[in-house]
């Protein structure tokens, strides 16, 4: 399975068995594989994440300290050709809960920009919030989908939001959870993508605590049978 080849083009593909640039066990950069040129990288050695060899389903996966670690890259709302449609995947587990019932205060996977603001989360929630959700700031509301069920904290994921056409929902491990109709488009703020790190105020609260393995950036929502392939080849290759 190539992603590369669905009808929304992948924008952005981190594998985190490619692509990788070590500084002794940490990573300064992380090469997207989209064919893009859509890198992530950190510069400063104490906010890299840490690369483990095996890690889910003994596949390689970076893992983010929960209190400064972060990658960031391109700007999200400069990936995408309609704001109100794209699609955002992220395999990782060993997650703590989040403090919010909100997208834009709790542990972000997936952030933009990377610091501030509320524009673009994929976000941890706490557990009676509802756990893997995630949404963005409309330009007069924030708007926030949620797993269907918050499950078992540090639980394998495999964690996309789809707004489609303006419809926003998130599914975990091939579960729809909420969708919120009408929730609109991403704002021109939503600048730098930012991995392991969301809008939380610049609070150690928005940093990701876990592991990731994967993540892939749309340019549009995937169709139902594209999204079927795509979550059948990543459960099948991190054993979720």
């Amino acid at each position: 399975m190539d992603p590369r080849f669905f009808s929304a083009s992948c924008v952005v593909w981190l594998r985190a068995d490619s692509g990788i640039t070590l500084n002794g066990g940490t990573v300064s950069a992380w090469a997207d594989q989209s064919g893009r040129s859509n890198d992530l990288s950190q510069s400063t050695a104490s906010q890299q994440p840490t690369w483990t060899q095996s890690g889910l389903n003994g596949e390689p996966e970076l893992s983010f300290d929960g209190v400064d670690d972060v990658l960031t890259g391109p700007s999200f709302f400069g990936l995408l050709s309609a704001a109100d449609s794209w699609m955002t995947v992220a395999v990782c587990r060993d997650w703590t809960w989040g403090g919010s019932t909100a997208h834009n205060t709790g542990r972000a996977v997936l952030g933009a920009p990377s610091g501030g603001g509320g524009y673009f989360n994929q976000t941890m929630l706490s557990q009676a919030g509802g756990g893997p959700g995630g949404g963005f700031y409309n330009g007069s509301a924030h708007k926030t989908a949620k797993a269907a069920a918050a499950g078992s904290q540090g639980a394998a994921l495999v964690w996309s939001m789809r707004n489609e056409s303006g419809d926003l929902t998130v599914r975990v491990n091939g579960a729809d959870g909420t969708t919120v109709s009408g929730a609109g488009s991403v704002q021109s703020q939503a600048t730098t993508l930012a991995v392991g790190h969301g809008t939380g105020s610049g609070t150690s609260t928005a940093f990701w605590d876990g592991a990731i393995s994967e993540v892939l950036i749309f340019d549009g929502a995937l169709a139902a049978v594209e999204v079927a392939a795509l979550e059948g080849y990543l459960f099948a290759r991190y054993g979720v």
